[in-house]
């Protein structure tokens, strides 16, 4: 019992030092996106390597708006202090209107280690997305149809 003990000490001391090798920041603490339907917005998301050792890092938002995004890069490597931009690009569905909020992800795990642990930081998001630009083309559209007609209907 007791060597089965000292066995989950040492697991859990080799764990947590290669988590306290890896570090992430980001900077801004949250992202504002504002989109009429058809069109995108783009936001810029600093990943900043706080750890001692190099490490890898992957970001993704939740599931249900991955279709939404596309992020590049979304995995890479960063030396220790040193720092990526990540452009998020909001290019939302045909079928979505209104305010959502949901969450971005950075994870970073450890290149050094044959184990996959890793942590990271939750960004909130927060997208606005409107069908007001769709509107306005229908009735553009339908004031050059009708002024067409009337011009037609006129000339003869």
């Amino acid at each position: 019992m007791l060597i089965k003990m000292l066995r989950y000490i040492i697991l859990y001391l080799m764990f947590t030092q290669i988590v306290s090798a890896s570090g992430v920041g980001v900077t801004p603490g949250n992202l504002d996106f504002s989109a009429q339907i058809g069109g995108s917005d783009t936001k810029s998301l600093f990943v900043f390597n706080t750890g001692t050792e190099v490490s890898n890092y992957k970001v993704y938002v939740d599931k249900d708006y991955a279709d939404w995004f596309d992020i590049s890069p979304d995995n890479f490597t960063l030396s220790a202090n040193e720092n990526k931009e990540v452009i998020l690009k909001l290019k939302p569905q045909t079928s979505a209107a209104g305010d959502f909020n949901f969450m971005a992800y950075v994870v970073v795990s450890s290149t050094s280690s044959d184990v996959s642990i890793g942590h990271g930081i939750k960004i909130p998001v927060h997208a606005k997305v409107s069908n007001s630009g769709i509107m306005l083309t229908i009735l553009l559209i339908l004031i050059i149809v009708c002024a067409g007609a009337g011009y037609l209907i006129r000339k003869k």
